[in-house]
């Protein structure tokens, strides 16, 4: 790092990119959901470090601690970049370029305001940009700047071993110079959420509130929607803020089920690779085919998700469920990853459509049979061009767990 100053970014919960060496398990299941993710979990047994067998419910927990995806973790480190560069021209006297710089800086942490660590990146964006606007004389905004900075971040030191005499004076003076105030009225779409100005709750929208007369930034929180970051101009009376509705936490919060749209089931895949930090995630889904139970199961993996074709294996009855899972796990991991995510988009006893009924097969289980295995392999291999994924069809009546 350029500065000893350089503000540290906290270890945010993040869905790290593929590397993560987990693997996950979306079940669905009238009877026994945990049965049968189960027994997917064993048969993936030493394919990653760990193996999450809710994988869906470790992501809601991930974002209920305060997890963001790698996107966000970019944005940070892209605005401690832009910072760095900004003081390092400031200290070069490219004063103009580290303006510059250090605005972009300040406008690119917004939006991370409402975010762990957020308040005190843009604090030193605020900070610094400060600095370099009282060089250029430009001292009332300079002391605006200044105040909304300190005001960020309260307990951030400010010393001589960092800044110039002139500037810690400067600063001091922010801190010390006598409070007008204002009154800001300020609503939220939707109604209700939780206001936060200048990294201080003061409640829920609508809501006046009295502030010091100058800049200020105001975040809203509500469940279900991703933080919102407004900034206050000085003088103003009132400010909306309108938050955007987290897809992501939207369909984590309504889990897994069969019949789901597809770009619901889109969504849920990659909400859950995202925040569980996840390499790949398995779907399985118990139903019923020709009056059988019958597993249906994709390995999925990459952002937006694409997954294997569709293998379908019937069982007789529960002694089964072990064996099949193996099966099917053994024929999905080895397939390419081209097609979306299907297998939630399924209705409970619904034949499938026939648009690849050459995909099925007549064979009849009676056990787990090495042959059979490669065969199923070699079957979904060959029909992967088709489009929708590919189906293998096995009727299982009479498959047991040898």
């Amino acid at each position: 790092m350029l500065l000893a100053c350089a503000v540290v970014i906290p270890a945010l919960a993040i869905s790290r990119p593929a590397g993560a060496d987990g693997a996950g398990v979306i079940a669905v299941s009238k009877s026994d959901r945990g049965a049968v993710a189960a027994a997917m979990g064993q048969a993936m047994a030493g394919r990653a470090g760990r193996i999450s067998l809710d994988a869906v419910t470790e992501a809601r927990g991930a974002i209920a601690a305060g997890a963001v995806p790698t996107e966000t973790l970019q944005a940070f480190r892209k605005v401690r970049e832009q910072i760095e560069l900004g003081w390092r021209d400031y200290l070069r006297v490219a004063v103009e370029s580290a303006a510059s710089r250090l605005v972009a800086a300040r406008t690119a942490a917004e939006p991370l305001v409402g975010l762990p660590g957020g308040p005190e990146l843009y604090a030193d964006a605020a900070l610094r940009l400060g600095v370099v606007l009282g060089h250029l004389g430009r001292t009332t905004e300079s002391q605006a700047v200044f105040s909304l900075a300190v005001a960020l971040d309260p307990d951030r030191p400010i010393t001589k071993a960092e800044f110039a005499p002139d500037v810690v004076t400067a600063i001091e003076a922010a801190r010390a110079a006598p409070v007008a105030l204002q009154r800001v009225h300020v609503t939220s779409v939707p109604a209700g959420a939780a206001i936060q100005i200048d990294g201080k709750a003061v409640g829920r929208a609508p809501i006046d509130v009295q502030v010091t007369r100058g800049q200020h930034l105001v975040v809203a929180h509500a469940p279900l929607y991703a933080p919102a970051v407004q900034a206050v101009p000085i003088d103003a009376s009132a400010v909306e803020v309108v938050l955007e509705r987290d897809d992501a936490a939207i369909r984590l919060t309504g889990g897994a089920e069969l019949g789901l749209a597809e770009r619901e089931a889109q969504q849920l895949v990659d909400a859950t690779l995202r925040f569980a930090d996840l390499d790949e995630v398995v779907l399985v889904a118990e139903t019923t085919r020709r009056g059988g139970p019958t597993l249906l199961v994709q390995r999925c993996a990459g952002l937006p998700a694409r997954c294997s074709a569709v293998v379908e294996l019937g069982f007789g009855d529960r002694s089964g469920l072990a064996a099949a899972a193996r099966a099917a796990w053994d024929a999905a991991r080895t397939g390419d990853l081209r097609y979306p995510p299907t297998v939630l988009s399924e209705r409970e006893g619904k034949a499938h459509d026939g648009r690849c009924k050459v995909c099925r097969s007549p064979w009849l289980w009676t056990g787990v049979g090495a042959a059979l295995v490669i065969g199923t392999v070699v079957t979904i291999v060959a029909l992967q061009g088709s489009d929708p994924p590919p189906l293998l069809g096995v009727d299982g009546s009479g498959f047991h767990q040898p």
